[in-house]
């Protein structure tokens, strides 16, 4: 375990000691504090001091309570892919977290090109723009003006606003709250003492509760669902988990059959909000990991990375990492014949009344 996930499980941890408790006072008092701006916050938007703006079309938002891989991309996909299906003119709209040009609104793909790269768009709306053909990608931090700007650009007629939960700027029609069901909401505290970004009380905004990474054979949702119904009785919540549906060469875009890999020397790498969750794929699938390296969530690679990479690799018949980070991945790596690419797929239980829950 590096140092930034053994501090993150400390931050975290549910019940710490006397002398644990006294070393984290700073962030719990910072954690109430922030509890406290947000509630306000909140408040002022439920009472119209704060105004909210609408976009000029029907608005989805695709978000969740904590930090960290709830599933939002995913999710986003498969209910635009499903929009476009249905002859629906749709747009997705996300922040652009680290994008070099995304102080202002940028159009990362036009629906048919992609004109910006992951480094001025920011890893996942590139990840986004390079899955979703056919469907436009706006991406800036003023997600009001974004989604005007695909309402006309484009003439859209629904947005899915990937991370949008929090954004409560923009006027929304339905709300669809994804929730780690491996990890729900954490220690209970919120940032920077936990994981939560709000109070389990903003459920109550919730349309829709979608359950993420569940083990669909073994999982028992009960007590998870009626902490959710403490706050919110009427939305339907669904559950869902992630199916590997293909394992690609990077080189040559070939797809690998699992049962060649199986008896190799495998390794892995990601930077992904919930790595454990790849990584549990790869071993469900029946992959022995022998090494793997974790960056944190957002991580921008390096030349001391490609080089930390490119060593691993020639220890292994086959290294893997997600479509995430191959976003990312500039040409050196392409020298890498090893290097693979972990496609999944999200299955949801009831798929048809998830989607007609959108009431679209």
């Amino acid at each position: 375990m590096d140092l930034r996930a053994s501090t993150e499980k400390i931050i975290n941890t549910a019940n710490p000691g006397m002398l644990l408790s006294l070393a984290l006072f700073p962030l719990t008092a910072a954690s109430f504090i922030y509890t406290l701006i947000i509630t306000i916050r909140s408040s002022l938007y439920k009472r119209g001091i704060l105004k909210s703006y609408h976009a000029g079309c029907k608005v989805i938002t695709i978000g969740n309570l904590t930090v960290g891989g709830t599933g939002k991309t995913p999710t986003v996909c498969m209910i635009a892919e499903y929009l476009k299906k249905e002859g629906v003119n749709t747009a997705v709209v996300c922040r652009g977290y680290r994008g070099k040009e995304t102080g202002t609104p940028q159009i990362v793909s036009n629906g048919e090109k992609i004109l910006l790269d992951s480094g001025s768009a920011g890893d996942e709306a590139y990840m986004l723009a390079k899955k979703l053909s056919g469907i436009p990608v706006i991406a800036g931090k003023d997600r009001v003006a974004a989604s005007k700007l695909a309402c006309k650009h484009f003439n859209t007629e629904i947005i899915i606003l990937d991370d949008g939960f929090q954004h409560l700027r923009l006027k929304r029609d339905i709300d669809v709250v994804l929730i780690n069901f491996r990890n729900p909401f954490g220690n209970g505290f919120l940032l920077p003492r936990g994981i939560l970004r709000e109070p389990l009380k903003a459920l109550e905004r919730a349309n829709i509760v979608l359950l993420t990474k569940t083990d669909p054979i073994k999982a028992d949702r009960s007590s998870l669902e009626n902490k959710i119904r403490i706050h919110n009785r009427k939305a339907p919540i669904f559950n869902s988990f992630y199916k590997p549906a293909n394992i690609v060469n990077f080189s040559n875009s070939k797809s690998i059959p699992v049962d060649l890999m199986k008896d190799k020397k495998i390794a892995c790498f990601c930077s992904i909000g919930d790595p454990e969750s790849f990584i549990l794929v790869l071993k469900h699938m029946g992959l022995t990991l022998a090494e793997k390296i974790i960056f944190p969530d957002h991580h921008q690679y390096s030349s001391y990375d490609y080089k930390r990479i490119k060593e691993l690799s020639e220890k292994f018949d086959y290294l893997i990492t997600t479509e995430k980070d191959i976003a990312k991945i500039t040409p050196d790596m392409i020298k890498m014949n090893n290097l693979s690419v972990l496609e999944i797929e999200e299955i949801i239980d009831n798929t048809e009344l998830f989607l007609k829950s959108l009431q679209i």
